[in-house]
């Protein structure tokens, strides 16, 4: 191969587990080099509930991007999802020494610290400490105060935080594909960095990751995270809900969904019929496509309406100036962003990655949101020496080191 470093980013979701693997190049660009992507089993709304079942599955979408990239990895950046995800804001202060009035890395790391002193129980994982704000003296706004003067150091930050049970789990999950975990990502951070502009993270922007169990929300100010909460509901109720509706199988379902399914049925003829296949499989029947549309669209609504609620009582509902942005398994329903925007009243968009090398047609689509996100976050982060092909270090899982922190997110 060309390059002499290789990223590797696992996503497991409820429906799919990706695998990307990307070369870097001499002209320090990214050129995606392989893709695995298998349905997910023994996985549930993020949280991995059969170990055998997911290891394999793993292992295979692994395998199909080692294949297809002509190279073994071993090793890689691993997305951290699900509905046992917490997520919450706090805030530190420390006075600075007079005599060494010039904030210094080692103060920024005493202000986080008090920043998450006594808030996560034991039963909890901690992933990220992730910046918001500084404040130096009272000035607001600062976003790195490194080398600056003062008295008194104030820290705002976003902390992430999983299931102790359902860390592990996912880290055993990994050890049984064989594949070794160099960092562990929040799923949202990752799609974010995918996905989002510059100007939205800057401005204000709500991110929407509708996957098959879940409905990540996050949003993103002044290029931070500011903001995150999992809704657990997603694509496998609009199917649920289809199963009931049309008395069909899951399978069915999910394939009329897939094939069919829309969110806004207003140019759609009663007389456009559609033939599904009973529970039993043996008998057929035609039904109206816009019945079809009238059991989703409500799910959809629903679940759009929940989360518009949510961030009314947290007080953010009116902090993304910049729109919306879909993605995710759901975000390919014909009308979605259409809905998304009467619900929100504002701007939506589908967000999906921009990749432009030769395996953009298949990498571009919403559902490649996250893994995406993971390659490159690592590319950006710039600490690629666990991926070189020429021996990687064997380091083990780096959940969030506060001497990197500050260089990740400035």
């Amino acid at each position: 191969m060309k390059g002499e470093i290789l990223i590797g980013g696992l996503d497991i979701g409820t429906d799919k587990t990706n695998t990307l693997i990307a070369e870097v190049l001499e002209n320090n660009h990214l050129e995606i080099v392989g893709i695995g992507s298998v349905p997910s089993k023994g996985v549930k709304r993020g949280v991995i509930v059969d170990l055998e079942q997911a290891a394999q599955v793993a292992r295979e979408s692994i395998a199909n991007a080692e294949r297809m990239a002509g190279v073994e990895i071993g090793s890689g950046i691993v997305s951290v999802n699900g509905s046992h995800i917490s997520s919450f804001n706090s805030q530190g202060v420390i006075a600075i020494s007079k005599e060494h009035p010039e904030i210094g890395e080692e103060d920024i790391e005493k202000v986080i610290e008090a920043a998450k002193a006594g808030v996560i129980s034991p039963d909890r994982e901690l992933i990220h400490v992730l910046p918001r704000e500084f404040i130096l003296d009272g000035q607001k706004g600062i976003s790195d105060p490194m080398g600056m003067t003062g008295s008194r150091l104030e820290g705002k930050v976003h902390i992430v935080t999983g299931s102790v049970t359902a860390v592990q789990n996912l880290l055993k999950c990994m050890e049984m594909a064989d594949f070794e975990v160099d960092e562990l990502i929040f799923g949202s951070l990752a799609c974010g960095n995918a996905i989002l502009t510059k100007t939205e993270k800057e401005l204000g922007v709500l991110l929407i990751d509708i996957g098959a169990g879940t409905s990540d929300i996050s949003i993103f100010l002044n290029d931070n995270m500011i903001y995150s909460s999992i809704l657990p509901l997603g694509g496998i109720q609009v199917t649920n809900d289809l199963a009931i509706g049309l008395k069909t199988s899951i399978e069915e379902s999910e394939r009329l969904k897939l094939k069919y399914g829309s969110v806004i049925g207003n140019y759609i003829s009663p007389e456009d019929m559609i033939e599904i296949s009973k529970t039993n499989g043996k008998e057929k029947e035609k039904i109206s496509k816009k019945y079809l549309i009238d059991i989703i669209e409500p799910r959809m609504q629903e679940i759009f309406g929940l989360i518009k609620e949510e961030l009314e009582r947290a007080n953010y509902d009116r902090m993304f100036t910049q729109g919306v942005v879909l993605t995710g398994g759901c975000a390919f329903l014909p009308g979605i962003a259409e809905l998304a925007g009467k619900v929100f009243n504002t701007n939506t968009r589908i967000g999906k990655p921009d990749y432009q090398g030769e395996l953009g047609d298949l990498i571009n689509e919403p559902r490649f949101s996250t893994v995406m996100g993971l390659i490159v976050h690592a590319f950006e982060e710039g600490s690629l020496t666990g991926f070189s092909k020429q021996g990687k270090s064997k380091s083990g899982p780096v959940l969030t080191r506060f001497v990197n922190w500050l260089r990740d997110f400035f």
